[in-house]
């Protein structure tokens, strides 16, 4: 039979032509799996790559030197950079098909004394420089020359360690080209958390800011922050400034020797971090919290007036107290879970003349009473309400000592008028109290001085009916009627509690009778 002249031929078109297409698609994909791995292909970037070996002068493959570490990662974005051994190194580089070209190399200008280190890592740089291609073998990556000759050879690195859920404070940061250490008395922290936001304090204000992470690729994006000024140390302000902007700039991360180093798309170090001592989260109950910043709408955050603190302390009885920047308040809560509400909120009724210190009271017993749930990372409360957005930002009030109820001088914030309303001091009168070692106490009631014995037994406080100078005070209107109130619950005192700067005189039931603040022995 004769053969099929027509059917060879079209059996020979077909074959060219899928020939063709296999040939199309290896170029098309890049740097392409060996032949010990049919048809495998991984990706250029995302990838920490590790120096293997390297062409010597000789022309000869020669391993990298012991206890040295050459790395490369190509990022999405068309940036290479990593560590040549001394120093760090970035770039630009383009990659079409088996095609790989790198250019616009640059490095730090570190030296190195260990033998042979300055010369390898000028030999990589050179070699990376002059890259032409690349192909992938059994997770390999092989970089040629012009000549198709391997010049490189990297291994899989190790994945970068992961940063969500780690916390870290601030060493050093970038300026004019070198590294120079935070400000002595500053701290800047960098929580990184697991929802895809970083944020802490940068020295002066709070701040927040999303991220994304690819492999060692990093992006921050422009962080926003709480609107106070700080005076101290000098130059805070300026560090603060310069460590957002420097956030922003960062392209990739490593971890070295516990540390974080965040680097730009050039490879160059702009910020150090040093690993934070974790701290274990503080009960909500018994701790007392001050407030760090508050929510004014949307993604608005403010810092708390200077001088107007503001706190709250979640008490085992389920009441909440504290200072709303002005008058002090109190309520209730309740807990169920993470679940947090508060009601009954009440407060003094003194007016601050501060510029918006009664503005922030007011936002801040509002937000308060619409909390709905909390959470707690270490020293610092969150707030949020019953959409999930977080409102109110508390950290741990620094520790006082408690002042010795002997020997200071008191001086009243606010006295009982019943068993639920509460008054603060008329503006303008001031009442004191100094329990003297000798069992008497005395001070001013507003307009006359006063005297009484006391006794104290553990936390037992009785005070003897007062008996006080006979003057009559005008002005301002109802000081004499809050002197005679003074008095009169002085003597319905039976214990005592101090918190710090703060005493707090009680009735048998212990429902509180008078608060005071703690002035100059």
């Amino acid at each position: 039979m004769a053969p099929n002249r027509r059917r060879n031929r079209n059996y020979i078109l077909t074959t060219a032509s899928l020939l063709v297409i296999v040939v199309a698609a290896i170029i098309a994909a890049g740097c392409m799996g060996g032949t010990s791995t049919p048809g495998a292909s991984v990706a250029l970037s995302g990838t920490s790559w590790k120096l293997d070996s390297y062409l010597a002068g000789n022309g000869t493959l020669v391993p990298v030197l012991p206890g040295t570490e050459v790395t490369a990662v190509f990022g999405a974005d068309g940036n290479v950079g990593g560590d040549a051994g001394c120093n760090h190194y970035g770039g630009d580089y383009r990659l079409d098909g088996t095609t790989l070209s790198v250019s616009s190399l640059i490095q730090t200008l570190m030296y190195c004394e260990t033998p042979g280190v300055m010369e390898q890592e000028a030999r990589f740089i050179d070699l990376l420089g002059s890259a032409a291609g690349c192909r992938i073998e059994n997770d390999r990556l092989v970089v040629t020359d012009a000549e198709g000759a391997t010049t490189l050879v990297f291994v899989k690195g190790d994945a970068p360690a992961e940063l969500a859920g780690t916390s870290w404070t601030l060493a050093s940061l970038a300026e004019n080209g070198t590294m120079i250490p935070v400000l002595d008395g500053t701290t800047v922290t960098a929580l990184f958390n697991a929802d895809g936001n970083v944020g802490g304090n940068a020295g002066c204000n709070s701040y927040g800011a999303g991220y994304t992470v690819d492999a060692a690729n990093l992006t921050i994006e422009p962080a926003i922050r709480t609107e106070m000024y700080c005076n101290e140390p000098p130059g805070l302000m300026d560090q603060e400034d310069r460590y957002l902007a420097l956030l922003a700039d960062v392209a990739s991360y490593r971890m070295e020797d516990g540390r974080l180093i965040l680097t730009d798309g050039e490879g160059a170090d702009l910020l150090v971090f040093e690993k934070a001592v974790p701290k274990s989260d503080l009960p909500l109950v018994g701790t007392d919290w001050v407030l760090d910043s508050y929510s004014t709408g949307g993604d608005a955050i403010s810092s708390v007036i200077a001088g107007a603190t503001v706190t709250a302390k979640f008490s085992a009885d389920g009441n909440v107290t504290g200072n709303a920047g002005c008058n002090l308040y109190g309520g209730q809560y309740s807990l169920e879970g993470e679940n947090l509400s508060v009601s009954s909120l009440f407060s003094t009724l003194m007016y601050c003349g501060t510029p918006g210190v009664m503005e922030q009271e007011s936002a801040y017993l509002a937000l308060l009473g619409n909390a709905s749930s909390y959470r707690i990372e270490g020293d610092r409360l969150t707030l949020a309400d019953a959409a999930g957005t977080d409102f109110l930002f508390f950290v741990q009030a620094e520790e006082v000592p408690p002042a010795p109820l002997a020997g200071t001088e008191w001086t009243l914030e606010s006295y009982s008028l019943s068993s639920e309303a509460v008054s603060s001091v008329i503006a303008g009168t001031t009442v004191t109290a100094v329990f003297s070692a000798d069992g008497n106490v005395g001070g001013n009631a507003g307009c006359n001085s006063y005297g009484a014995g006391y006794t104290v037994d553990g936390a037992n406080l009785t005070v003897e009916a007062p008996i006080s100078t006979k003057m009559y005070c005008g002005e301002p209107e109802g000081v004499m009627e809050q002197e005679n109130r003074y008095l009169t619950l002085l003597e319905s005192v039976a214990g005592y509690r101090i918190d710090g700067t703060r005493l707090v005189l009680t009735d048998e039931a212990g429902a509180t009778l008078l608060t005071f603040s703690a002035g100059q022995p």
